[in-house]
């Protein structure tokens, strides 16, 4: 780190350091009513529990307010042929609900050559998935980038220390619903994840991106889970004598994209194959259950000079059961940051459209909180620009499949495989942005539930950031 400090400070004073410094105030509102309508949503854990009608009858059951801040320092350059991406953010620390510091899409140092670029910190991945506006991964620890020819870009993340890929942007809203009712009985007992040992989760990646207009994108990784997530178990025995036990997975994606100036497509095919040794009761087979899945994401993007519209969608296969409910192998597993770009759906909820792989380990939860389950995502995005002004509405829409049954595991377009309820936000945010160095907004959500669950919420926030 001092090496690092001298460099960019000390020995080169030409070289400036930018400094950010950002607000954020939010404000929640979570009302639990009484619905005599029947539920239609067997088999789903809504983490919800009666409080009480004096409770139900007044405006609000909770109201939930705060603010935080964070002091990032950026600075991009080289010098000879060492290369620099420096981009990390403090925040207030653990009473927001926030971690400490979060690094950004890119924060490295590295050794650059006309063809070659080795590093050590974390790169973006440019071969993921880029069907959603927001969609994001990256590896942390060692990488080699190759570029042979100016449409040809290939990267090899030899090690990476795999912890969800977390950036600011896509984790500051997520402990909005606080752990605080530990003390009562009932499902809220356990909302927090549990701190699980986080052992073998390292990930090795493969991918390239070729071509302009016309792209293709193919990625691979490989990551061992151990004894990582609520749904791995390691094995003493092949774990002291292996290093691990076999809970691994790996995940890849084929994708296509084509810019035709004003309109862009993207598409890309989703796979995953592993295993899960688990001693659970509804495994077909005793001790593992297969993992086999497959997804797929299209998304298309139509800017007209200050007009921007943008649709998404993902739509993942499910769990093989038969007649006795019992599961033969598992569907897809996703890796990386959460595809959406709402605060309920993405953060507050956090309910992933697959199971997947998190900073919390290998996931699969059918619940409103915390939910890692199969389904359909889709997200529309119209955004429109005047001047510094920017105005943009967001609309997302969830809808599982259904849970209990018999199930083939396919992905699926019929009606009659997926719940009757869905799960919808509404996202409308204004803001004032000067070119990159100052940003100030408000944003107000809102989220659709059916009625038969009794919950009605809505969410507002403000923004600020400016760069010195």
């Amino acid at each position: 780190m001092f090496f690092v400090f001298y460099l960019l400070v000390v020995n080169t004073p030409k070289y400036g350091v930018g400094v950010e410094v950002g607000i954020l105030g939010y404000e929640l509102f979570l009302k639990e009513t009484v619905s005599n309508k029947k539920n239609h949503t067997p088999g789903w854990d809504f983490q919800t529990t009666p409080i009480g009608l004096d409770f139900q009858n007044v405006s609000y059951l909770n109201r939930i307010s705060g603010k935080s801040m964070f002091v990032g320092l950026k600075d991009k350059n080289k010098r000879e042929q060492v290369v620099w991406d420096l981009d990390i953010q403090l925040t207030t620390g653990k009473e927001t609900g926030l971690k400490p510091f979060y690094l950004g899409k890119n924060n490295y140092i590295g050794f650059e050559t006309s063809k070659f670029l080795f590093g050590v910190g974390r790169r973006e991945h440019k071969f993921r998935p880029q069907s959603f506006q927001t969609s994001f991964d990256c590896g942390d620890g060692v990488f080699l980038e190759f570029q042979p020819q100016t449409n040809l870009t290939l990267q090899f993340f030899l090690w990476d220390q795999y912890s969800g890929s977390l950036i600011f942007q896509k984790d500051r809203f997520h402990s909005l619903l606080s752990y605080s009712n530990k003390g009562k009985t009932g499902p809220w007992e356990d909302l927090e994840p549990k701190e699980y040992k986080q052992s073998h989760h390292r990930r090795h990646s493969f991918g390239f991106v070729y071509g302009d207009n016309l792209n293709l994108r193919l990625g691979i990784q490989y990551i061992e889970l151990g004894s990582w997530g609520r749904h791995v178990k390691d094995s003493p025995r092949e774990t002291k004598n292996s290093g691990a036990d076999g809970d691994s997975l790996v995940n890849g994606n084929l994708g296509l994209g084509w810019d035709l100036y004003i309109l862009e497509l993207k598409f890309d095919f989703l796979w995953a194959k592993g295993n899960d040794r688990t001693n659970s009761k509804i495994a077909n087979s005793p001790g593992s259950i297969p993992i086999s899945g497959e997804a797929i994401q299209w998304g298309a993007e139509l800017q007209f000079g200050d007009v921007l519209v943008r649709s998404s969608h993902f739509l993942s296969d499910r769990e093989e059961r038969n007649s006795k409910n019992q599961i033969i192998r598992e569907g897809y597993v996703s890796l990386g940051a959460h595809p959406g770009q709402t605060p309920y759906i993405s953060q507050i909820f956090q309910i992933f459209p697959s199971a997947a792989v998190t900073e919390s380990g290998y996931e699969k939860n059918i619940a409103l909180r915390n939910g890692k389950c199969f389904g359909y995502l889709s997200e529309l995005v119209l955004q429109f620009t005047y001047h510094q002004f920017v105005a943009k509405m967001v609309g997302s829409y969830f809808l599982p499949y259904k849970v209990g049954g018999s199930s083939d595991g396919r992905i699926s377009f019929h009606k009659r495989d997926f719940e009757v309820f869905y799960i919808g936000e509404g996202l409308f945010e204004l803001s004032l942005k000067e070119i990159s160095s100052f940003e100030l907004g408000i944003g107000f959500s809102q989220v659709f539930l059916p009625e038969s669950i009794g919950i009605k919420s809505n969410f507002g926030y403000v923004f600020g950031r400016l760069e010195i």
